[in-house]
């Protein structure tokens, strides 16, 4: 009974304290671009450095920031990158576009990967004090 009340207590707890909410409905979505600056050489090691651009659109007629990009690799066979986040205070004025640099690394088990690097992207953004997330995929 006391682990049923501090688990519901936690669940509380954390649905309350969120403040993720949608979209609003008066912001446009961004345009988002996600990919590889650079490609990627390991050389004869198995982890490299690897720089992710991401390109964001404010295509809303009102200032967003953009606050946190998370990324990973999901599904890589050959190589991936190790899950990274970045947290960024970056106000877009409306039709302005800004590119961010996250750094990651990159680690393989093959001596040559030849596949494409498919990376999903988090995206934290805020505007009018509601906060909200978008998601890229790449490849």
């Amino acid at each position: 009974m006391r682990r049923l009340m501090f688990t519901l207590l936690f669940l509380a707890i954390a649905c309350g304290s969120s403040k993720q909410s949608g979209r609003p409905a008066t912001v446009a979505q961004p345009s988002l671009r996600v990919e590889l600056a650079h490609d990627i050489f390991f050389g004869s090691g198995s982890t490299a450095p690897a720089t992710i651009d991401v390109t964001v659109l404010n295509r809303a007629t009102v200032p967003i920031m953009l606050r946190r990009v998370e990324l990973t690799s999901p599904g890589m066979a050959q190589y991936a990158i190790y899950p990274t986040s970045r947290d960024f205070r970056e106000t877009l004025q409306p039709g302005e576009t800004k590119n961010v640099a996250v750094f990651a690394t990159a680690y393989t088990t093959v001596r040559n990967p030849n596949e494409p690097l498919t990376i999903r992207a988090v995206i934290d953004f805020e505007a009018g004090g509601a906060v909200w997330r978008e998601i890229v995929m790449t490849r």
